[in-house]
């Protein structure tokens, strides 16, 4: 068992007693004033108690014992068993410096500064009630120097100068609220920047009017007036003229030189200021992984499996927000990887494996983007596996299975509600994780997702995050005479085809691109605007990738590349269909941030799981309906009373045989829930019972029962049962939304 290393924390623990010391430092010149006041008292044990955990738990002993006997000095004076006076305030100040030395040092060669002996014997004699006073050696020594010269006053001077703070703590909602005001700074800049194009196309326009001045100039000198009062009048004008359109265009051409200098080093300056700015929030990615290994000790040991966690890359820095949203898809990511990815000790020995599995988590940076990567040398994805839970689950169609890549499958799990596993537990099975992990990554962080696994190999999941959800790049789009911005890190493509190169495929406009055929659909159908006009007869076509699926989207033009500040929507639209926020551009349109997961989701919905959708719609037109077999009366109303609040309709059977019977006399039930040990036919045999019988084995059984061992388990998933629920975590939460998932 590796030693938990203490040290690593030191910094934290100087950054919290700091703190405490200033305060406490504080409150001891406070109390001299109102030696009475029980409330300063109080906050000064809560204090010196929370300055003798902090410095146990990291190791600084001697900082513990010194703030324990400071404690002890505290709680005498609250409970009046001595009175507080100058003597007890110097020995306090001695007490707290001592501490701030010990602290700033970590305790290193701390005997040669301070003699903690005499210091403790001090506090100790507080404690006892012994009288405080300064020995005569003392008074000597804050006297004289040790080489009994007086002390000097540059000595003394230096002596009262406050220490330099080389750090401070800041309250995370004013670091959010300056990057907020980065964040419209940048705006603001794109603004100037859009004002500098603007002067730099009208000074163009000036030019042609001086070239016309020009020729209007040498025109007039052609021309030769008989009055020479008139002539002299020409030229006057002509040379006032000329001087005046001069200098306003050396000043025009000055000031937009000045201008475009002074905005380009106002961007420099702004991009710097947001760079600062971030890093003020950001904090290694190892805040987070060091809360993993145990994470990973408790589902190995839930899973009864022998699993290690690697870690690399723990100073890779992060937005704290990010950070904070990271933690549960990668327990989630963790948890499919010991659960459905580490095989038995057993197994992997047959295999030729350790019997101790390896995941791996790193983490690293990439341009503006952190990839984080975990990965598992266990069983590995199986496609013909996942293909046949997602046809028997009604999420794809036989044929379309069948046409469906090995790649494409793997990406089924992080359908919602999807698992591959032969029964739901209160373990795994009930398709709540890996969708968790795909809205976390790519819908709120706007990231992008990608899963690589061989079988019998492992498996390998690559998240890849943007550095801060402020400000992202973005590829600008016209659609129906519209404005768009698609984020760049889904962006795989930008092209222009003839639109003969757009061809048909099983009823699909599809193109061929880096070897691959790639579904092709209108952005203009998609978002409901009306197409305009392809620029030169070419169309516009930006492939996306998502989820292992990529396809193309026909847009009139490409505006651009640039960088966006995100805007969100606002509470009163906190769901717009195909709208992730919403940015500013330099000319002040608000201009839509385009949600690409919508988007890929409505584009595949096109034309699909219709009939499905139908078939469901069907069903439901009537209520659904539920056969309870149970020999426990409390135990059967409980459930009864469960269902028919979800609006169910429920049938009851006191124990298997009777439910067996009910089932072949009323085939319109929708699922089974039964207990396992019941008189005449158990819940084992009635779902034997039930999957052997052709008309019967499409029905949903939920075991419900208090057996709890893993041979027990096992027997309910060799009868063929659907779902295993102890009743040590059972909740109606859970039950309903069990038979529900199996109800699909």
């Amino acid at each position: 068992m590796v030693d938990f290393d203490r040290t690593a924390f030191i910094g934290k623990f100087q950054e919290e007693a700091a703190d405490l010391l200033q305060r406490l430092n504080e409150d001891v010149i406070s109390l001299e004033v109102d030696p009475d006041n029980r409330e300063l008292i109080d906050r000064m044990l809560r204090d010196a108690h929370t300055l003798k955990g902090s410095a146990r738990m990291v190791g600084l002993i001697d900082i513990s014992d010194t703030a324990h006997r400071l404690e002890e000095v505290m709680v005498r004076i609250r409970e009046g068993e001595m009175a507080y006076t100058e003597a007890v305030s110097e020995g306090f100040f001695e007490t707290l410096d001592a501490i701030v030395h010990l602290a700033e040092t970590a305790g290193e060669d701390a005997e040669c500064e301070i003699d903690m002996t005499a210091l403790q014997a001090k506090l100790t004699a507080m404690v006892e009630g012994s009288e405080v006073e300064d020995s005569p050696q003392e008074e000597d020594d804050r006297v004289e120097s040790p080489s009994g010269a007086e002390p000097k006053a540059g000595q003394i001077e230096e002596s009262l100068q406050p220490k330099v703070q080389h750090s401070i703590r800041i309250k995370t909602d004013q670091v959010d609220a300056l990057l907020n005001l980065v964040s419209e700074l940048v705006i603001s800049q794109i603004k100037s920047e859009q004002r500098a194009h603007e002067l730099h196309q009208s000074l163009g326009g000036l030019g042609h009017i001086w070239q016309a001045w020009l020729q209007l100039k040498s025109s007039l000198a052609l021309v030769e007036p008989e009055d020479d009062e008139v002539s002299a009048r020409i030229n006057d004008a002509v040379n006032a003229l000329d001087a005046l359109l001069t200098a306003q265009r050396r000043s025009q051409d000055t000031f937009a030189k000045n201008l475009a200098d002074d905005v380009s080093r106002g961007s420099v300056v702004v991009n710097e200021l947001q760079e600062q700015g971030m890093r003020l929030r950001m904090l290694p990615v190892s805040t987070v992984f060091a809360t993993l290994p145990r994470a990973v000790r408790e589902l190995a040991r839930s899973f009864k499996k022998d699993v290690e966690l690697v870690m690399e890359g723990g100073e890779t820095e992060l937005d704290k927000k990010v950070l904070e949203e990271i933690n549960d898809p990668l327990i989630h990511i963790l948890r499919n990887a010991v659960d459905h990815g580490v095989e038995p000790a057993d197994v992997r020995a047959e295999s030729g494996k350790p019997e101790k599995a390896i995941i791996r988590m790193s983490a690293r940076q990439e341009g503006d983007h952190i990839v984080i990567e975990v990965s598992d040398d266990g069983a590995g994805i199986d496609a013909e596996k996942v293909k046949k839970a997602a046809v028997r689950k009604g999420y794809v169609a036989q044929s379309e299975a069948d046409a469906m890549s090995d790649r494409a499958a793997t990406y089924l799990i992080f359908e919602k509600g999807f698992s591959t596993s032969a029964i739901i537990t209160e373990m795994s099975g009930r398709g709540v994780g890996m969708d968790v992990v795909r809205e976390f990554i790519v819908e709120k962080l706007k990231g992008s997702l990608d899963v690589s696994s061989k079988l019998g190999e492992g498996t390998t999941f690559k998240l890849t995050i943007p550095l801060t959800l402020a400000i992202i790049r973005a590829l600008m789009l016209r659609v129906g005479g519209r404005v768009f911005a698609l984020p760049t890190a889904s962006v795989e493509e930008t092209m222009r085809l003839e639109p003969s190169e757009i061809v048909k495929a099983e009823g699909q406009d599809v193109i061929r691109s880096q070897r691959r055929t790639v579904p092709v659909v209108q952005l203009a159908d998609i978002l409901g605007v009306p197409t305009g006009a392809s620029n030169n007869g070419k169309r516009a076509i930006v492939t996306v990738g998502f989820s292992g699926h990529r396809i193309g989207f026909v847009v009139d033009d490409f505006v651009g590349e640039q960088q966006i500040v995100i805007k969100t929507l606002g509470s009163h639209l906190r769901k717009v269909d195909n709208v992730a926020g919403v940015t500013i551009l330099g000319a002040g349109e608000v201009v839509p941030i385009l949600n690409v997961q919508d988007l890929m989701m409505n584009a595949r919905s096109r034309g699909r799981h219709r009939r499905h959708a139908d078939e469901r719609a069907e069903v439901r037109d009537r209520p659904r309906r539920v056969l309870i077999c149970e020999d426990s009366f409390t135990t059967r109303e409980l459930e009864r009373s469960i269902f028919e609040a979800a609006g169910y309709e429920v049938e009851v059977a006191m124990d298997g045989q009777q439910g067996l019977v009910k089932l072949k006399e009323d085939l319109d039930i929708d699922a089974v829930i039964t207990d396992a040990q019941m008189p005449n036919m158990t819940g084992f045999e009635l779902t034997r019972a039930i999957k052997g019988d052709s008309r019967l084995r499409e029905i949903p059984v939920v075991i419900v029962t208090s057996l709890e061992r893993d041979e027990e388990k096992a027997e309910g998933i060799g009868a063929g049962a659907d779902a295993y629920i102890t009743k040590s975590v059972f909740n109606q939460d859970t039950l309903l939304d069990t038979v529900e998932r199996l109800m699909r």
